[in-house]
């Protein structure tokens, strides 16, 4: 019997027979391919289609046209501008670089101009001294710092009209000085600097101390020739 017989009410029927088709794997993978290269051809179709009813617009022509002229001058406007900029640039620095080497030489003008001051008062001051001055006097005590640790000392001394002699004497200075937050007193230096004063005389002399000390006070001290005992002094409070 080909097929099995079933009744059905008062009839006679036979089963359906389903009949199935198995492509091998590589039959399938073919048509895979053959189906994406089919859909590829047509989006290329396409694309060249609308490419060239693009080219035929003149509207889409003149609309590309446009954009390519606009871009052309915005990129020569930026490059412009970046010109225009680094020469401001240029002139900002070099006019910053002027205006600070004209204030270096006002700062320098305005120091130049009050020590001239000080000698002309310093000057008149010697020219109305009479014969009750005293012997010897400091005049002057100045403190300089120079940079850390390094200070320069400068004093005037005058001695009076009335003495016909030049004094002959020693000077030491006694220095109070500030590290790590203690402050030591010294005496610098260690062999006391020879003086001679014939009417007046400046004396300058720079002292290193150590980066890490701050001097605050400096007292000068002048010796006669022989004598341990202090015969004048003055002192000058280090400001900073």
């Amino acid at each position: 019997m080909i097929g099995r017989w079933k009744r059905r009410g008062n009839h006679l029927a036979t089963a359906k027979l389903a009949v199935k088709r198995h492509l091998p794997w590589y039959a399938q993978f073919g048509l895979a391919i053959v189906l994406v290269c089919m859909l590829a051809g047509m989006g290329i179709a396409v694309y060249r289609y609308g490419e060239q009813e693009g080219r035929r617009d003149p509207s889409a022509l003149l609309a590309v046209q446009g954009a390519s002229q606009q871009s052309g001058r915005l990129q020569a406007e930026l490059q412009a501008n970046r010109q225009k900029l680094m020469t401001l640039e240029q002139q900002l620095r070099l006019e910053m670089a002027t205006r600070e080497t004209l204030s270096r030489q006002l700062g320098q003008l305005q120091n130049d101009n009050s020590g001239l001051r000080e000698q002309i008062a310093f000057y008149e001051s010697l020219l109305t001294k009479t014969d009750r001055a005293p012997a010897l006097a400091i005049d002057q005590l100045r403190v300089e710092a120079l940079t850390p640790g390094q200070y320069r000392l400068r004093a005037i001394l005058v001695q009076g009209q009335s003495s016909q002699e030049p004094f002959k004497g020693e000077v030491d200075f006694q220095l109070v000085v500030e590290r790590a937050g203690r402050r030591v007193t010294m005496t610098w230096p260690e062999r006391r600097i020879p003086l001679n004063v014939s009417r007046y005389t400046r004396l300058e002399k720079e002292t290193d101390l150590g980066v890490d000390a701050k001097l605050k006070q400096v007292e000068m001290r002048v010796y006669a020739v022989g004598d341990s005992r202090v015969k004048l002094s003055r002192s000058y409070d280090v400001k900073g």
